[in-house]
């Protein structure tokens, strides 16, 4: 029963907040499932979990579906990795237990502030994932909407001591953040609950990553440590 009023106190946060966070964009959404929702919120902050979701289904039936149009300002972020290609056959050399340089060279289309959001992940083949932040320096802008990351990745692992392949692709940061710490203090309270604690202490920030570009595959040579 806990996990119920958890999910139920967590939705009505949510939705509470809605309205606050996303001000602009409410006149999209008339005669839609969200205005029936936010229509009612007062019957779902005094009712019981078991009445909250019935409803839920009666709003859901009785709502239309609306159909978004995208304006020409929305662009589809992406980045191709040109070197290395992951085609060559010429093993990068190293020394087992040491560092090696791999270059990386890739073009980015439609991404904003590329220098915080823009990551390089390394996997290896024992399945570890390294992640690097290149430096501010290593971008360039050559024309509207576009970028050049130009960096260098540097490879270590002492386990290695046969020739294996670590795969290397881009990633993009992101972040959910909309300022929902000051929207939690004015949260009403619910009927089933003797207190806001957990709402206040829910996290507001969910950061993460997504993949950006093909993975490009590198093929290393390692060579034992001489003594």
């Amino acid at each position: 029963m806990e996990t119920v009023i958890s999910m139920c106190e967590k939705f009505l946060q949510e939705l509470e907040i809605f309205p606050r966070c996303f001000a602009a964009e409410l006149q999209h959404f008339q005669e839609s499932f969200v205005e029936k929702l936010l229509e009612v919120l007062p019957r779902l902050m005094a009712c019981k979990p078991m009445e909250l979701v019935k409803i839920l289904q009666t709003t859901l039936r009785h709502s239309t579906i609306v159909l978004l149009k995208l304006t020409d300002q929305v662009h589809k972020a992406s980045a191709t990795i040109i070197e290395p290609t992951g085609e060559s056959d010429n093993p990068l050399r190293f020394t087992s237990g040491l560092v090696v340089a791999l270059d990386v060279d890739a073009t980015l289309e439609h991404v904003q502030d590329p220098q915080s959001i823009i990551k390089v992940q390394v996997t290896y083949p024992d399945g570890q994932a390294h992640i690097i932040h290149p430096k501010p320096a290593d971008f360039r802008n050559p024309g509207p909407g576009r970028h050049r990351l130009i960096t260098q990745v540097y490879l270590s692992h002492t386990a290695w001591t046969e020739p294996c392949q670590v795969e290397v692709r881009l990633l993009l940061a992101y972040s959910s953040n909309k300022g929902r710490a000051s929207s939690l203090g004015t949260l009403a309270r619910s009927p089933w609950s003797d207190s806001t604690e957990a709402l206040l202490q829910a996290p507001n920030v969910i950061e993460g990553t997504i993949n950006l570009s093909k993975q490009v595959k590198v093929y290393l040579m390692p060579k034992p440590t001489r003594r």
